[in-house]
């Protein structure tokens, strides 16, 4: 088949049944999931790109709490089968997949390993969240259901109306829930695109923030099968990358 599958075709026929939207007993702006349908309407439809994503996450440290870790993000995404991330933090590392393995390698440590995984980027990063905690920047907002999950773990889905931000012009929109804050600046231009978001998770003792900035969107670069395969460097040492269930 020659022709580019695009990466929402492919998660939709992931997807047989849709949450059924219930907006009872919750407050929904309609305005604000209008512009949150038409930003997932265009990323899915996208057969490829790229963005930078700089973040900083909340990580637990037992004798100080929520400590901040600051983390850039280098993201590419061909659909169905093809992603590499470069990540630079307190551990520089990097990820490739190209709809067999799951390739990593740490160049602070100078180690790496793979893992089996499924045949497309949305079951894959599941898997690998799910069995191994492994998160990848920016993933949510690839998900076709990215609306209807804000709307359901939500009380409440505001429009704030347009706020500048560095010159750039975004739709700012919170939604409050019981377990979670979040809140959402979309560019307000033809594309919808995500430009910064802040997730507050409330479900622990401690409330934890993952914050985020996009910038550099390339909407279907063209981008070469070699930059999703990995070459393992000679002095490179094997990780053995184990399931959670069998390292608890």
């Amino acid at each position: 088949m020659t022709k580019k599958i695009s990466i929402l075709y492919l998660i939709l026929s992931l997807v047989l049944i849709y949450p059924v939207r219930s907006q009872e007993a919750a407050t929904i702006d309609n305005k604000a999931v209008v512009l949150l349908d038409r930003m997932s309407d265009l990323i899915g439809q996208l057969s490829s790109c790229s963005f930078k994503l700089n973040a900083s996450v909340d990580k637990l440290v037992p004798q100080f709490g929520p400590v901040k870790e600051y983390l850039n993000h280098q993201v590419h995404f061909v659909g169905p089968d093809k992603m590499h991330i470069q990540t630079k933090g307190p551990n520089n590392h990097a990820y490739w997949y190209n709809g067999d393995i799951l390739m990593y390698y740490s160049l602070t440590y100078n180690h790496y390993g793979f893992i089996d995984t499924h045949e497309n980027i949305i079951e894959t990063i599941d898997m690998v969240n799910a069995d191994y905690g492994i998160d990848f920047p920016g993933a949510d907002f690839f998900y076709p259901t990215f609306t209807d999950d804000l709307l359901e773990n939500s009380e409440t889905v505001s429009y704030l109306g347009l706020v500048t931000i560095d010159g750039v012009e975004c739709h700012h929109i919170v939604a409050v829930g019981p377990e979670q804050n979040v809140q959402l600046w979309l560019s307000n231009d033809t594309f919808t695109l995500p430009l910064r978001f802040v997730f507050l998770d409330k479900s622990e003792e401690h409330s934890l923030q993952y914050e985020g900035v996009f910038s550099d969107w390339v909407i279907n670069p063209n981008l070469p099968d070699a930059l999703f395969d990995f070459v393992v460097p000679e002095s490179a040492k094997r990780l053995s990358i184990v399931p959670k269930t069998k390292s608890n």
